[in-house]
């Protein structure tokens, strides 16, 4: 399995977990222009809002979604989208396996914004690592294996820092967003020897996705506006949902802070 750099015109139809060298995430990207229903079957949902407003439709909640909130949609249901407001809206999905039965929840980016054991400051401002971090699925929240939220670095700065991996416990997905016309750079490799044939250095923009099945991942944004993204982490095992169970390479580092 090796990492995957996707555009957004690539993403408007479901991208199987295979195409992306992933064994359990699948994904897509909504252009809400009309009524769009979005099915689970026997599988956990997370939709994203990147760009715009939807309003939208569950047997369990109906509402309206504004920019950098998240649906969480539980298996064998389904959730209608339709436009809200003059900005076409933009959503992006992600699918994972799941054999039980969880809720349905609207998460308002602004709550976990406010909640501090939610929205998270990592790094040292003087070694340009420092960045915001928002677990808005954290490992609280009913789901069967997703870890999901959202990431904002400064600009110029490295984010994801120290480089870690996670690869025996969860495959990552990001998804960048919001960058102002700025790009980033997104790296993927095995070890230290692996930084000599990376098997992931890939300038991202506004909408891009890069799979992470495996290795150390770190990413920098550029001085014109940083890098921001949504991060989607599957759990190989069912229920196994520790944000820090992860190892830090040793020659950068020795804690996730």
């Amino acid at each position: 399995m090796t990492s995957i750099h996707l555009l957004p015109n690539q993403l408007t139809r479901r991208i199987e977990a295979h195409e992306i060298g992933q064994r359990l995430t699948s994904v897509q990207r909504f252009e809400v222009r009309s009524d769009t229903t979005v099915p689970t079957a026997d599988e956990e949902l997370v939709l994203v809002v990147i760009a715009g407003q939807v309003e939208f439709e569950h047997a369990d909640g109906a509402g309206s979604a504004t920019l950098r909130d998240t649906l969480y949609v539980p298996w064998r249901s389904s959730i209608v989208l339709r436009a809200a407001g003059e900005e076409l809206p933009v959503v992006m999905g992600f699918w994972v396996p799941c054999d039980r039965s969880t809720k349905f929840a609207h998460l308002p980016f602004a709550e976990a914004d406010a909640d501090s054991r939610r929205h998270n400051q990592y790094g040292d401002a003087e070694a340009n690592t420092r960045r915001d971090v928002w677990d808005v699925i954290d490992g609280d929240f009913d789901s069967q294996r997703v870890l999901c939220g959202q990431a904002k670095g400064a600009l110029g700065g490295w984010t994801a820092w120290p480089p870690h991996e996670h690869t025996l416990e969860r495959e990552e997905t990001y998804v960048y967003f919001g960058l102002d016309g700025s790009f980033g750079v997104q790296l993927a490799y095995d070890d230290e020897d692996g930084m000599d044939a990376p098997h992931s250095v890939s300038l991202v923009r506004e909408g891009h996705l890069v799979s992470i099945p495996r290795g150390f991942h770190p990413s920098v944004g550029s001085p014109a506006g940083g890098i921001s993204y949504i991060y989607f982490m599957a759990s190989h095992e069912r229920e196994d949902r520790d944000f820090m169970n992860l190892r830090i390479q040793s020659a950068y580092g020795t804690t996730f802070n």
